[in-house]
């Protein structure tokens, strides 16, 4: 079996790996929580499938585990001071939505106000992934609103998406698969 990898090598090789920043709400009668987190992806269309993990120690993964439907915030770049608040461990819940706008939905869940979208879901599925959970949310409602860019975590820091980037370095592939013998 090979030596295992070095947890400080692999983090700030994960680092050099942009990735996008969402808020996670969630909330039954007697608690509401968010979290920050930098591992959200769409996993299915059909059903529509998102997915993200978080550490079995963060104060929302218990509450995440027993609600049955949670709320993930898309944040724009104008609101990079939500991720940072949903990022400090020690508040409370009550703590976290005290200076944030927001409303509790139907199913108890904290919507936070003039995001640049929310995407509603019920638990799929979690599934233990060593020191952290995978969690998978089937998407039951989509509420879009201003495009606002988007935020990405790229080595320790909130980043913006950027210029489009094209690429013309490679000459166009013979494809064995256009037809051609």
């Amino acid at each position: 079996m090979p030596d295992p990898v070095d947890a400080t090598e692999f983090r700030l090789t994960m680092r050099r790996v942009p990735s996008p920043v969402v808020v996670i709400t969630m909330g039954n009668e007697s608690e509401m929580r968010g979290i920050t987190i930098g591992s959200f992806t769409s996993v299915s269309l059909d059903p529509p499938l998102i997915s993200f993990n978080v550490t079995r120690s963060a104060q929302s993964h218990q509450l995440l585990q027993e609600a049955d439907r949670f709320a993930v915030h898309v944040i724009g770049e104008s609101q990079v001071h939500l991720a940072n608040h949903f990022a400090k461990p020690h508040l409370t819940g009550e703590e976290q939505f005290e200076n944030v706008p927001h409303q509790i939905n139907a199913h108890g869940t904290p919507i936070i106000d003039d995001v640049t979208s929310i995407l509603h879901c019920v638990c799929h599925d979690v599934l233990p992934a060593e020191d952290h959970s995978l969690f998978l949310g089937r998407v039951v409602d989509l509420d879009d609103r201003v495009d606002d860019g988007a935020v990405l975590y790229y080595q320790s820091s909130y980043r913006s998406v950027g210029s489009e980037l094209r690429s013309s370095l490679l000459p166009p592939v013979n494809s064995s698969a256009s037809g051609s013998s």
